[in-house]
């Protein structure tokens, strides 16, 4: 096979595709307009699938040559109660800085070029990993916020609800922590989007980061919408973010990034109907979709606190699992 396919889009998603048809034979043109790799709005929380599905790449074992930090428990935080508990199986936290150059340098080392623009209509039998499309009124948006900060990290990943929102605190490799989340319009402007002041607001959260030290500014993204995403071209085969966008607190979205382009990629070379390879998709996030609007339920009516004291933490974590 010496066949040229274009993918549109150079994150995880992309890159995972690109190296997929690399393999096969194929070789990926990557549309990329923005300069990588690059700090991004992401929770850098992988579940242990990730090995698996990196294997599938051979990229196992680089991953691990990035010394992820080892993250073997959750913790969840709301106003009055806190939970920790073991996770199943270990998970790792890595900079998107790190695992983007990863997927991104393995692709070239596989054959595949990039091209610094953007492109819109990339024509039929194309990948598209470009991210997401979301429009809401204004008043009623979401939106992510990160940094990065250096201080006591631990082995878990951390997560603090609040009304409007929530913050992830993970830490990732050399001694860094990532500390990243959501928070809805009407909450940000209250605070004049000034992501300190919001944490401030919030005890237990303000505690946590007091002896942490800031290694970067905030970052600031949005709108968010949670769902399948809008804008894909027709005749393309979506990937990550571009395909489906979940709720971040599942800690899930790199896991689905590299599987659904590597799943986009074996579509594309086997001329899977696009139909198809979206259903493959909807199936494999399905779950997460569920469990997540129902937590998202229970936290706004205040039910998630209580239920949190006794649900077995295995229960809790497998639930948010995709499918």
């Amino acid at each position: 096979m010496n066949d040229t396919f274009t993918v549109v889009g150079g994150g995880p998603a992309g890159s995972a595709a690109a190296v997929a048809l690399a393999m096969a034979g194929a070789r990926p043109l990557i549309y990329e307009q923005s300069p990588f790799p690059r700090h991004k709005v992401c929770g850098e929380f992988f579940t242990p699938e990730i090995l698996p599905a990196l294997d599938r790449l051979g990229m196992a074992a680089e991953f691990l040559e990035r010394r992820p930090a080892p993250i073997a428990h959750a913790e969840l935080h709301f106003s009055r109660r806190s939970r920790r508990f073991r996770l199943p199986q270990p998970g790792f936290g890595l900079s998107r800085w790190a695992f983007d150059e990863m997927l991104l340098g393995a692709a070239f080392r596989r054959g595949a070029q990039l091209r610094r623009e953007r492109i819109s209509q990339p024509g039929p039998r194309a990948i598209w990993a470009a991210g997401r499309l979301a429009k809401q009124p204004r008043g009623q948006r979401l939106f992510g916020f990160k940094t990065h900060f250096a201080g006591p990290a631990g082995d878990a990943v951390e997560l603090y609800f609040f009304p409007g929102g929530y913050c992830g605190i993970c830490p990732i490799e050399d001694g860094r922590i990532n500390v990243c989340g959501l928070a809805t319009e009407p909450l940000l402007r209250t605070h004049r989007f000034g992501i300190e002041s919001l944490m401030a607001a919030h005890q237990r959260l303000a505690a946590r980061l007091a002896p942490l030290e800031p290694r970067g500014p905030w970052q600031l993204t949005g709108p968010l919408r949670f769902g399948p995403t809008a804008g894909v071209p027709p005749d393309c085969y979506a990937a990550g973010d571009a395909a489906c966008f979940v709720d971040p607190f599942t800690g899930s979205g790199l896991l689905a990034a590299v599987q659904t382009g590597v799943w986009a990629a074996e579509a594309l070379l086997s001329a899977t109907p696009v139909e198809g390879h979206q259903r493959r998709c909807e199936r494999f996030q399905q779950r997460q979709l569920g469990a997540t609007t129902i937590l998202r339920g229970l936290l706004d009516a205040g039910w998630a606190e209580p239920l949190a004291a006794f649900l077995p933490g295995a229960w809790v974590f497998g639930w948010t699992r995709p499918g």
